[in-house]
């Protein structure tokens, strides 16, 4: 996997077609982020609520009740964050949808 570091100023945002991004609810979308998180690192509800306390808020495509595509946004201080963990499903990707939670994040 390649690793991205890009610096974001407000010379260089460029906002993208975000409209079907949400932020996650906390309290509602623990399933459909549960459904959507790699097997290989399984999510409990404490590591769930425990991302929140460190810093993390997510946002998504959703369809139906699933995530079509998400990123996360990891705000470390109060200046600086960064977007993370951006990923479509396979059955949509190049639609834009990760560039779409990526420009919304």
């Amino acid at each position: 996997m390649t690793e991205v570091s890009l610096i974001c100023t407000p010379q260089s945002f460029r906002p993208s077609n975000c409209v079907r991004v949400r932020w996650l609810d906390w309290d509602h979308d623990y399933p459909a982020a549960l459904a959507n998180w790699p097997k290989e690192y399984p999510l409990t509800l404490d590591d769930w609520q425990k991302n929140r306390a460190d810093g993390f808020r997510y946002c998504a495509v959703v369809e139906h009740a699933a995530i079509v595509a998400l990123a996360a946004v990891w705000t470390y201080s109060e200046t600086h964050w960064e977007v993370a963990a951006v990923s479509t499903a396979p059955a949509a990707r190049r639609h834009g949808y990760g560039t779409a939670v990526a420009g919304f994040a």
